[in-house]
């Protein structure tokens, strides 16, 4: 598996050391986080695709094409083609469920090799050991809020106690 980090495009065929699009060097080991462009759509299919990645809990963005002109900003309509990103960590996913919804056609994807496979899904566990629970991110929250708030009332004590006892010096 090879990995553009200019064009966001993930290679597990043979290509070479170089991007196909852009030429740039391919990286072989992409982070979990890297993302990846995995289809190009616009209007009704958009947010066809947006609504069906959200379904599948797929993390995802959206980015507009730079190569679009600046009519639509004039017109207030929707961007002609947006490119849609998601995490190489949750990329097997994203293909199922775009292939479900005929998004993607199932021939135009490229076929995975076991190794390449055992890369993907070893960057999807790297990228869920890493999250924290719902609940967890909750009380990590909630503490650390608590603990400032602490902080706030330590410090206006503090300078409190030290004005009480410098007070005196100055004749008040």
């Amino acid at each position: 598996m090879k990995y553009c980090s200019k064009c966001k495009k993930l290679y597990f065929t043979a290509v070479g050391e170089r991007c196909v699009r852009c030429g740039r060097r391919l990286i072989d080991e992409p982070s979990h986080y890297s993302p990846v462009e995995l289809v190009t759509a616009n209007g009704f299919e958009l947010e066809r695709i947006k609504a069906a990645l959200t379904d599948g809990e797929v993390a995802f963005s959206v980015q507009e094409i730079k190569k679009d002109t600046g009519i639509q900003i004039l017109n207030s309509a929707p961007p002609e083609n947006c490119a849609v990103f998601v995490p190489v960590s949750d990329y097997q996913r994203a293909v199922e469920v775009l292939a479900g919804i005929g998004a993607i056609d199932e021939n135009d994807i490229e076929e995975i090799s076991d190794d390449d496979r055992q890369k993907l899904e070893k960057a999807e566990n790297d990228s869920k050991s890493e999250e924290m629970s719902p609940r967890k991110r909750f009380w990590v929250k909630l503490l650390s809020f608590i603990g400032f708030l602490l902080l706030i009332a330590a410090v206006v004590y503090l300078t409190d106690f030290l004005a009480s006892l410098l007070k005196p010096l100055w004749g008040g």
